[in-house]
């Protein structure tokens, strides 16, 4: 069985890989927790994901939006167009912009300051 939520940390830096393929109200609670311990940078990677239904991006925007309200910056990487289509209409770009996973340290702030 894949690990639901895969957490990485590179200093400021934390990746949440998603290890499942559909994201629904139950694995957004899942990302949520992983994100217990916020680190000042935080990216969700969507790579395995295949399928978000409703009341999962209701979940992931409602967490989205309270993290950048408490200061964390939130990215995503690896979207697949389609997701990145409902991303924008439902305005979590703005709260969780995509980037490149290249581009994640540009974000972090050196050596803490």
């Amino acid at each position: 069985m894949r690990e639901a939520i895969r957490r990485e940390e590179h200093g400021d830096l934390a990746i949440l890989r998603i290890g499942l393929p559909s994201v629904d109200a139950i694995s957004a609670a899942a990302i949520e927790e992983a994100c217990s311990d916020m680190r000042p940078v935080t990216a969700l990677d969507f790579d395995q994901v295949n399928f978000i239904n409703s009341a999962g991006i209701s979940a992931l925007l409602k967490f989205v939006v309270q993290a950048r309200k408490s200061g964390y910056k939130l990215f995503a990487i690896n979207v697949s167009p389609h997701h990145q289509k409902i991303f924008k209409m439902v305005e979590m770009s703005r709260f969780m912009p995509i980037v490149e996973e290249r581009e994640l340290a540009a974000y972090c702030t050196p050596n803490g300051a």
